[in-house]
């Protein structure tokens, strides 16, 4: 049964259980030619004349078997029967009426189809979602849902036009209707794939007792269906279920008992210490030989910080499957959680002689070397598994822990075979030109990063090199450099603008800045990103009403982003400085703790200087030093020591700004003899 399970169900079941980590599932949405192949060894289509169609849908659709039209005053049950040696003149007359009928799109009820069959003649629907129409399907699963017109299905096979109805709505976000459609045509005969389609949709968008009643109920109806009992099984552990999921469990384990369920009690073990209670209940009399069981237990009473019985458990797993790498994890996570830290390396070394290869049980320990900051011998444990492993991640890890320990040289060495491995090679040369760049030696680090291609790495490499570039006052090849990354990766096109405005307005050159970012906001006119680094660089360029659109376009992208809201501050303060509500969003931004998400200090900083300008306009100098002094003292900068000394001056204290006024000609060279003169910057 296990390589059953694993041969025909390994996609439903990777969709099923990346549902449960949280993860999107890929049977979501997929594209309607590939939905057209899945469900087509089980789906049939309308009655049509042979055509030339007839091979295609064959070869799409096993069970096709094309039939005579019906004529459009008859009636379902003599339509079926049409005697396909009629006359010849009947069907002579007939013939453009017919074809008409076969090229017209059933009415779904969409205003898309109804456009298309103004002229085609219409049927009582025959597929209303009904105790009488679908007698084998669950009532709780039926709606008053239409699936499509006129349709005459074979064997009580699903409906192509019904599926493709189905796929339309879902594809339209109408995925009440979708499911209703697949959920009936899924009682159909063969229609496994219907099922699982519908399935994959339900899990997406349905809570889990909804899926699983579905699930439930198809399992019921095809209780031979050995997958479907999977998934119960599955679905009932995340809805809560826990005495379904035993009874399911011991279906399958009486089934074989050593089935492997690692992928559906993968991600199950509630949060709720009630709940983990309730299922390891449940679990009690099942699966004593069964290793997945044993495991599931283990973690359960991990988390109940039952540590001795977890143990207990797990090293049965592990009698039965002793070098099943997540059993080794899992007893080293309840060694480590117990305390038993002895009892853990000796169980760790030990694994590790048996199964020399195995990358992880390496990593197990370089990782907690890391985490404790002992570099030098994560370093040398790397070297012993590089050479046994020769595991291109263990070499990029030996990497980025040579960087991080001072050795370069060495890291350089061992990052250098990745440069020809396919999917590291890029990353490879990024850590290699850190390491260059730390060793000084510019040339190299730059040919290194200009091969960097990785979107994690591309930006930062690529802004490095426009560094050495302009280092060397080589303002053509910087920027050069910029307009090959956005036309090698657009996504970082506005970033290369941002960069090549700030070289021109580096150089002086504002009337190049302006064009540029003028040119960049045009082709990207909704990347807020973009719109707001524009605003910033020129803010002293804009007039106030172009100040007033730019911030007007930014809250409209993203209102609730604390930088725009500030932005919005400031300008109505400028305008206004007694502004209350202005005011009180600088209050707020300047308030944001440390460790909130939101912290930043530079815009904790710029939150200051806007409540400290409107407190000078207002002649209020002490407020003003309330709001700077402890900033500049902790991390001085001209802006603040500039609206701090014209607070000094307005108090007419001399002594600070004699005081102030030398600090900043030392820090930043600038200020005049004549500290008394109010109009000094």
């Amino acid at each position: 049964m296990k390589k059953f399970w694993h041969a025909h169900n390994r996609d439903l079941t990777h969709a099923l259980t990346a549902h449960a980590s949280g993860k999107a599932s890929r049977f979501a949405k997929r594209p309607l030619a590939v939905m057209l192949i899945a469900v087509g060894a089980v789906a049939f289509v309308p009655a049509v004349h042979a055509n030339v169609f007839d091979p295609l849908l064959k070869v799409l659709l096993p069970f096709y078997n094309p039939v005579a039209t019906p004529k459009a005053d008859s009636t379902p049950d003599t339509a079926a029967t049409t005697d396909t040696h009629a006359d010849t003149a009947t069907h002579a007359d007939t013939a453009t009426h017919d074809e008409e009928a076969v090229l017209a799109v059933p009415d779904t009820g969409d205003d898309a189809f109804d456009t298309l069959n103004t002229d085609a003649p219409q049927a009582a629907p025959k597929h209303a979602f009904s105790d009488t129409a679908h007698p084998d399907v669950p009532a709780i699963l039926l709606s008053d849902t239409l699936v499509a017109g006129d349709t005459l299905p074979m064997l009580d096979t699903p409906d192509l036009y019904a599926l493709l109805d189905a796929e339309f709505a879902a594809d339209r976000g109408d995925v009440e209707r979708a499911l209703t459609i697949y959920k009936a045509e899924s009682f159909k005969d063969n229609a496994t794939s219907v099922f699982e389609r519908a399935l994959s949709l339900s899990i997406e968008f349905e809570q889990p007792a909804d899926s699983l009643a579905f699930a439930t109920a198809w399992q019921d109806a095809n209780p031979e269906h050995i997958p479907a009992w999977f998934y119960v099984t599955h679905l009932a552990l995340k809805a809560g279920e826990y005495n379904q999921a035993a009874s399911m469990i011991s279906m399958i384990l009486h089934y074989d008992p050593r089935a492997d369920l690692g992928q559906i009690l993968n991600g199950i073990i509630p949060t709720n210490p009630d709940d983990k209670r309730a299922l390891l209940y449940a679990l009690q009399d099942l699966g004593q030989n069964n290793a997945s069981i044993s495991v599931l237990r283990a973690g359960i009473l991990m988390g109940l910080n039952e540590y001795d019985a977890a143990r207990l458990h797990v090293n049965q797993a592990l009698s039965l499957e002793p070098k099943n790498l997540a059993f080794i994890t899992l007893k080293l996570d309840i060694l480590r959680a117990s305390n038993r830290m002895d009892e853990l390396w000796t169980y760790l070394h030990k694994m590790r002689k048996q199964l020399p290869k195995e990358k992880d049980l390496y990593l197990y320990e370089i990782r907690y070397l890391i985490e404790k900051g002992e570099l030098s011998r994560a370093w040398t444990l790397l070297a012993q598994a590089n050479k046994n492993t020769n595991d291109p991640d263990i070499r990029l890890l030996s990497g980025l822990v040579g960087l991080d320990s001072a050795r370069y040289v060495d890291a350089i060495s061992v990052l250098e075979p990745l440069l020809e491995h396919p999917t590291l090679a890029s990353q490879a040369h990024y850590y290699m030109g850190i390491g260059y760049e730390r060793l000084g030696d510019i040339q190299n680090a730059r040919r290194h990063y200009e091969q960097v291609t990785h979107y994690e790495n591309v930006l930062d490499a690529r802004t490095k090199v426009v560094g050495f570039y302009l280092a060397e006052n080589n303002i053509d090849a910087a920027i050069a450099t910029l307009t090959r990354l956005r036309d090698e990766l657009e996504s970082y096109a506005p970033d290369s603008y941002i960069l090549q405005a700030e070289i021109y307005l580096s150089q002086g050159d504002k009337a190049h800045a302006k064009d540029l970012l003028t040119i960049a906001n045009r082709d990207y006119p909704n990347d807020d990103r973009l719109l707001y680094a524009s605003f910033k660089l020129l803010e002293d360029e804009l007039e106030p009403e172009d100040k007033r659109q730019a911030i007007a376009k930014l809250l409209e992208i993203d209102e609730f982003n604390p930088d725009y809201q500030l932005a919005d501050a400031k300008f109505r303060l400028s305008q206004d400085s007694y502004d209350k509500d202005a005011l009180e969003i600088a209050e707020r931004i300047s308030n944001i703790s440390f460790d909130d998400p939101e912290y930043d200090s530079q815009r904790q900083l710029d939150a200051l200087l806007a409540l400290a300008n409107a407190a000078l306009a207002n002649q209020q100098y002490d407020t003003v030093i309330d709001y700077l002094q402890a900033p500049y003292d902790v991390m001085p900068t001209l802006d603040v020591g500039i609206v701090l000394l014209r607070a000094y001056q307005g108090l007419g204290d001399t002594q600070m700004v004699t005081s102030l006024l030398a600090d900043l000609q030392t820090r930043f060279g600038v200020g005049q003899a004549n500290s008394t003169d109010s109009q000094i910057y």
